[in-house]
């Protein structure tokens, strides 16, 4: 029964990562042992749980159905036979999280709001960067970054992916136009975000990994709340993540501009250091911060 019941667990993790691997950076245990539980769980039911290729899994629709089954007997078996260490144990303390400035002030804070009402005994301490963090070295608990993380000393999942725009204000497009290609771009007025440790414009990625770097700005600043403020006066194009212009593009008030050339979407990254056991405050502030920014629009309704 506890093998079995193992085997369940290791499954519906499985349900929420694209490979074993994953499963077994979250779980700390070997992907051989993830693979064996999810062979012997096919075996027993008769049944493929999930598509496999080299670089990925995808779950069935048999195996989709079995995960919602086998959640609801986890939960049953953990009522029964809750364990005894969890209940004693007391989660209070400090919980360090980290995020970009804008995106961790619009997406993030009211994740931390509701989270701070439902545990008032966790204190939150909130630091806000657009620099990458050393959790380690800055003994942060947890990060949350837009993009391609290249540490592989953390634990990461990924909630959503982010979508970025060019985008322009009806009142710049009544005098510019719409520019037809990205080639265009460099006679046009732009809203350039400064690199403030190189000094330089960063660069607007578009498919096919082609690159436009912005060398004349109309307006130049090195926050994304200015960048978007800006795009909103007509002042000039701006190139932003979808968090930051998604509901403006709903209202009308920003314009999507070369949609056919938008970038393959970035992944929103959550990640703490590895280390076992976790405490069970960062658990459950990661989990509750996994959870909340999966949610489609969550935190944009609000933004601005």
């Amino acid at each position: 029964m506890q093998n079995r019941l193992e085997a369940l667990q290791i499954f519906c993790a499985a349900a929420e990562e694209s490979s074993f691997k994953q499963v077994a950076i979250r779980l700390a245990i070997s992907p051989q042992k993830v693979t064996r539980a999810i062979k012997e769980l096919e075996r027993l039911r008769g049944e493929q749980l999930f598509h496999r290729n080299t670089r990925q899994i995808k779950i069935t629709q048999f195996g989709a159905d079995f995960a919602e089954q086998a959640k609801q007997v986890i939960s049953q078996f953990e009522q029964l036979f809750p364990d005894k260490h969890k209940m004693r144990e007391d989660i209070r303390g400090i919980v360090r999280i980290t995020a970009p400035n804008t995106f961790g002030r619009e997406v993030v804070m009211p994740a931390l709001t509701e989270l701070a009402v439902l545990y008032p005994a966790i204190t939150l301490e909130f630091h806000l960067a657009n620099t990458h963090s050393n959790l380690v070295d800055e003994e942060i608990d947890i990060g949350v970054r837009i993009g391609f993380l290249h540490d592989q000393t953390c634990v990461v999942r990924q909630p959503k992916m982010m979508p970025f725009y060019l985008v322009a204000a009806p009142s710049l497009l009544a005098r510019t136009g719409l520019p037809k290609s990205i080639e265009e771009l460099s006679s046009l007025p732009i809203i350039a975000l400064i690199n403030r440790k190189t000094g330089r414009y960063w660069p607007w990625e578009f498919s096919n990994k082609r690159r436009f770097h912005p060398e004349q700005a109309a307006f130049i600043t090195d926050d994304p709340d200015i960048e978007r403020n800006a795009a909103l006066a007509g002042i000039g194009f701006g190139h932003m993540a979808g968090y930051l212009v998604e509901k403006y593009l709903a209202s009308g008030q920003l314009i999507s501009v070369l949609p056919n050339d938008a970038p393959e979407p970035w992944p929103l990254n959550l990640y703490r250091p590895y280390q076992e056991p976790v405490p069970a405050r960062i658990r459950l502030v990661f989990d509750y911060l996994y959870e909340k920014l999966s949610q489609p629009a969550y935190g944009l309704d609000d933004a601005g």
